[in-house]
C-alpha cells in the first residue's frame, strides 16, 4: 500500500458503514468514502481502507491491517471504527465481546498505530436507524459504544462519538427525515435496487455526506491535530453542504 509520500495520510479502518463503494452500488456510500471532501489534498491524504462485513476481529484475522500498519509513519492518522460486525454472536470468525475481546482488538490498533509515530482516534459506530416511535431514536448497538468511550477515557486516546452524533442528528431531523439518509428505496428508481431496498444500516449518498459532516465537526471543536488540515473555507465544500441543506431541519 502507497505511504502517500511525504504527506501524512489519514487511513480509515472499520466495516461496511464508513467503507468505498463503486459507482455500480450508486447510490449506496459509506461515510468515510467522501471524507476527502474536507481535507486539503495539499496537505493531507485520505485512505478508506474500510471493508464490508468486517470486524475489529475479521479486519485484523484476514490480514487487512498488515499493510496499513507497515505504510504508517509519523504524522499519519488512523481512524478506527468498528461495532456492526462485532455483534454477530453466531459468527466466530467476527464475533466479540465489548469489554473484553472487542476492547483487546481496538488496544491492539492503538499501540500498533503509536508504535510506528502515527496518531489513532477511536471512533464509535454510527447509529443504524433504529426508532421506538417516530421521535424516539434508540440505541440498537447494545455495549460496543460505550466500550469504546471507556477505552478512549482509560487510555487517553482522541475520541470522536460517532455514535452519540447520529443519535442527536437522527433524533433532530425525526425517523421521516432521517430514512432520506439510509438506502431505504422505492422500486425501479436505481437500477441495483430494482425491486426496492429496506436498509436501515447503511446510508446513501446525502447520508454518507451528512454523517461524515458530524464528524468534521467534532474534529474542529474539540481541536484536535486534524483541524490543521481541513480546507480553510466551508465554501470547498459546496456538494455535501448542498446535500446537508436538504435534511437539516
Amino acid at each position: 500500500m502507497a505511504d502517500g509520500g511525504a504527506l501524512p495520510t489519514l487511513y480509515v479502518i472499520g466495516d461496511s458503514t464508513a467503507a468505498q463503494y463503486g459507482i455500480e452500488r450508486y447510490p449506496l456510500f459509506g461515510w468515510a468514502q467522501v471524507l476527502d471532501h474536507y481535507f486539503d489534498d495539499s496537505k493531507l491524504i485520505v485512505r478508506d481502507a474500510a471493508v464490508s462485513g468486517r470486524s475489529s476481529k475479521s479486519f485484523r484475522d484476514e490480514g487487512r491491517w498488515t499493510p496499513i500498519q507497515e505504510a504508517l509513519k509519523p504524522g499519519d492518522f488512523v481512524f478506527i471504527q468498528f461495532g456492526h460486525n462485532d455483534q454477530k454472536k453466531d459468527d466466530p470468525k467476527r464475533s466479540t465481546d465489548p469489554y473484553t475481546t472487542y476492547t483487546e482488538q481496538l488496544k491492539r490498533y492503538v499501540a500498533e498505530t503509536r508504535a510506528t509515530g502515527a496518531t489513532p482516534l477511536l471512533l464509535t459506530p454510527i447509529n443504524r436507524n433504529s426508532w421506538e416511535t417516530p421521535k424516539k431514536h434508540i440505541n440498537s448497538l447494545g455495549d460496543y459504544p460505550d466500550a469504546v468511550r471507556k477505552l478512549a477515557r482509560d487510555e487517553n486516546i482522541d475520541l470522536i462519538d460517532m455514535h452519540k452524533l447520529t443519535h442527536r442528528y437522527y433524533q433532530k431531523l425525526g425517523q421521516e427525515r432521517a430514512t432520506r439518509l439510509f438506502i431505504t428505496l422505492p422500486a425501479n428508481l436505481y437500477p441495483v435496487y430494482p425491486e426496492g431496498k429496506s436498509d436501515n444500516t447503511h446510508l446513501r449518498e446525502q447520508g454518507a455526506f451528512a454523517v461524515s459532516a458530524l464528524a468534521i465537526k467534532s474534529i474542529k471543536k474539540q481541536h484536535l491535530a486534524l483541524r490543521d488540515y481541513l480546507k480553510k473555507s466551508h465554501r470547498s465544500w459546496g456538494f455535501s453542504r448542498r446535500l446537508q441543506q436538504k435534511l437539516t431541519p
